[in-house]
């Protein structure tokens, strides 16, 4: 990607929104001709995506008149000629790619609320990190009698680290 002549742009989408956004200017973008031959939503840069496209994005365009396109991240290095106006380096880009997984963020001890499953808003102790299938065990800590529980590491969000 970094010899050839496609262009990387970051686009504001609101938040929440951002698959939604991302699955529509694919289609759209498919149906009327335009350069966009990847999209990129990481799940670390809420409110944003990332386009590459051998065109330079217009946003009065109207394959990018979809809901919730709030428009295009201004480059701080406008003006160099070496640079097109309002593209994002493959550099930038890089770091989104391979992203850290979820499970190293979590320790021993920490305190979790389940996001999803049947003990989904339920608030748990992490038991035990299995970082090679990605699991966590978890104690409820509601429940009258502890019971562990084994989740996927993204059915959880961590609300307290371990306490020291």
């Amino acid at each position: 990607m970094e010899g050839s002549e496609n262009s990387i742009y970051a686009l504001k989408i609101s938040a929440g929104q951002e698959r939604n956004v991302a699955r529509m200017l694919a289609r759209k973008s498919k149906d009327s001709g335009v350069g966009v031959s990847a999209v990129l939503v990481p799940e670390s840069l809420k409110g944003y995506i990332l386009v590459e496209s051998s065109t330079k994005i217009d946003m009065q365009n109207p394959a990018f008149k979809i809901p919730h396109l709030r428009g295009i991240v201004e480059s701080k290095t406008k003006g160099k000629e070496d640079k097109e106006e309002n593209t994002v380096t493959f550099e930038e880009v890089k770091k989104f790619l391979n992203p850290e997984p979820i499970i190293s963020s979590i320790q021993k001890g920490s305190i979790v609320e389940l996001i999803s499953g049947p003990f989904k808003g339920e608030r748990a102790k992490v038991v035990r990190i299995d970082e090679s299938r990605e699991e966590v065990v978890l104690e409820l800590i509601e429940a009258a009698v502890p019971i562990p529980v084994t989740v996927k590491g993204d059915q959880i969000r961590i609300i307290q680290k371990e306490a020291d």
